[in-house]
C-alpha cells in the first residue's frame, strides 16, 4: 500500500489508478444571521454543515490505469453508500459519499482519450447518531400541538 494515496471504500487512489494532486477539504459552519431593528444583525450558531473535500487529478489510460477508473467511481456514487476514507498513513477520515465525477478527456487517439483530467467531490456523511435537532420535525410536532 506504499504508493496508495487514498482509499475510498474499494477504491484506491494511487498512480495505477487514478491519482489526485490536490486535495481541498472544507468545514463550514452553519450560522443564522438574526436581523435587529434599529441595530447591527447578529449571528447564530446553528451546527456544522457536513464537510466536503474535492479531489483533483489526472488518470493516463494508454499508460496507466486504464479506462474503467472513472466508471468505477460512478457506479459508487449511483449506489448512494457512503465509504469509510483511509489516507496513506491508514488514518480514517470518516464517512464519506459521492457528490459528483466530473472528467474531460484530452488528447484524442483513435476516438480515446490519452489523458483524462478529472474531479471527485466527496461529501461528510453525517450519519444518522440522533445528535442534535432535525427542525423539520420539530416543527411539524409543534404544528400539530397547536391545531
Amino acid at each position: 500500500m506504499i504508493d496508495v494515496v487514498m482509499v475510498l471504500g474499494g477504491f484506491e487512489f494511487k498512480i495505477s489508478t487514478a491519482q489526485f494532486q490536490t486535495l481541498e477539504r472544507r468545514h463550514d459552519q452553519n450560522k443564522a444571521v438574526l436581523k435587529r431593528v434599529g441595530g447591527k444583525s447578529a449571528t447564530q450558531h446553528l451546527g456544522t454543515n457536513v464537510g466536503t473535500i474535492k479531489m483533483n487529478g489526472t488518470v493516463l489510460p494508454h499508460w496507466n490505469g486504464g479506462w474503467g477508473q472513472m466508471d468505477r467511481l460512478r457506479a459508487m456514487a449511483d449506489s448512494g453508500d457512503a465509504h469509510e476514507l483511509i489516507d496513506g498513513f491508514g488514518q480514517s477520515w470518516g464517512r464519506w459519499e459521492i457528490a459528483s465525477v466530473v472528467e474531460t478527456g484530452s488528447e484524442y487517439f483513435n476516438g480515446a482519450p490519452l489523458k483524462i483530467e478529472f474531479g471527485v467531490t466527496l461529501q461528510e456523511y453525517g450519519g444518522d447518531g440522533g445528535r442534535g435537532v432535525d427542525l423539520l420535525s420539530l416543527g411539524l410536532s409543534i404544528a400539530s400541538k397547536l391545531f
